[in-house]
């Protein structure tokens, strides 16, 4: 069995955690269920971050056409909420913010509200369970919830809970890890391209913002989000001002910047260094607000996260600055008109979420950008 974890000692101790879960329960493997059977009810979890989940929403639409009149949950951590939440096939969402995927505590598992969570699922009775993430505590959720059938990657540890163990495949798109697990269920994939629905009345209020700002449907709109959720993948304050004030006074573009509450402090220096030239909507937006006020812009420029992977996959221009913490091909935004900067720097793959240098950013400079935008055709360098 391969495991994702770095550490050889992590390695050791899911290792000996499967071999004896895998020997304990053995006598009831004899007996597993090969196939779902009659399924009527299923939960999807996936507890990570909003692209995460992004990723994700290929998976509800697939599962309906296969189980005709299912119901489908979504479990999700409440960032997220608003990805899922006026899906189509999505009947209903339930919002769980794990600590273990909590950048602001050092907590990493809280029993209590854990079992209040499994006996809360226990109660809806599913027929089906599919972890998207391959975490051992969704597995171990999904068993305590007595999911009839489970599914889903072993990658860390757990996967004798597992009704059907997928094998991870490395170097693929996290979309395409998604998928794969339906394929494994022998389900046919109808729509393999992720989609965020926006009701009427978020597209009105997105709207609203634009005219509240005195912003018309005839200006040049450019989107900036900032700051990610790992400092190790944000750019320089000053080279973002820098950046703002070229666009604003070069090319008379409408800057916005979309930072959450909790990135006041990068986006306040930016306004600071930027002056007049941008405006900021920091905290004034739901998510389901945001997704429709980017779909509305002429080009969107930021770091990566959630709004860049909703910009791009709702095909706005845009250009996605990429830290080496990840390789970006496995978690590179999906779109037609996307541009992506990643300087190839040693380190890159490291999967710190801090970094005292952050080099691979640093590298990034404002010409970078403006030459990516100008390979858009928006504007000339």
């Amino acid at each position: 069995m391969r495991y994702i974890f770095k550490k050889k000692r992590y390695i050791f101790f899911i290792f000996l955690i499967d071999l004896i879960g895998t020997i304990v329960f053995l006598p009831f493997r004899i007996f597993k269920k090969r196939n779902p059977g009659n399924v009527g009810n299923i939960l999807i979890i996936r507890l990570d971050d909003i692209e995460d989940v992004i990723f994700s929403t290929t998976i509800p639409e697939n599962l309906k056409a296969h189980y005709r009149g299912a119901k489908i949950t979504f479990l999700v951590g409440n960032p997220a909420r608003g990805i899922v939440i006026d899906n189509p096939y999505v009947d209903e969402v339930i919002c769980y913010d794990a600590p273990w995927f909590n950048r602001k505590t050092k907590r990493i598992f809280e029993f209590k509200r854990f079992f209040k969570l499994a006996d809360e699922l226990r109660r809806h009775n599913y027929d089906l369970g599919i972890d998207l993430k391959g975490d051992l505590r969704h597995i171990v959720l999904m068993a305590l919830a007595g999911i009839k059938f489970r599914v889903g990657y072993g990658i860390t540890g757990g996967g004798f809970f597992l009704h059907r163990k997928v094998k991870y495949k490395e170097g693929m798109h996290a979309i395409e890890h998604n998928i794969d697990i339906l394929r494994n269920m022998s389900i046919d994939v109808i729509e393999d391209k992720p989609k965020i629905y926006v009701s009427k009345k978020n597209e009105k209020a997105a709207s609203a913002v634009i005219s509240e700002n005195g912003l018309g449907k005839s200006d040049f709109i450019v989107i900036m989000h900032t700051a990610a959720g790992h400092k190790s993948k944000n750019w320089l304050d000053d080279r973002f001002a820098e950046l703002i004030g070229i666009l604003a006074k070069e090319y008379n573009a409408k800057i916005i910047l979309v930072d959450s509450e909790d990135d006041r402090d990068n986006n306040d220096k930016i306004v600071g260094l930027s002056g007049p030239s941008a405006i900021s909507v920091l905290g004034k937006t739901s998510l389901p607000v945001l997704t429709a006020l980017i779909k509305k812009a002429s080009l969107f420029i930021g770091v990566d996260s959630g709004p860049a992977h909703i910009a791009a996959l709702e095909d706005v221009p845009s250009v996605i600055l990429y830290s080496g913490t990840d390789i970006s091909d496995e978690w590179a935004g999906i779109g037609s008109k996307v541009i992506k900067i990643q300087k190839d720097i040693s380190c890159k793959g490291c999967g710190r979420m801090n970094c005292a240098q952050n080099i691979c950013m640093d590298l990034i400079s404002v010409y970078d950008v403006l030459e990516a935008v100008d390979r858009l055709g928006k504007v000339k360098v």
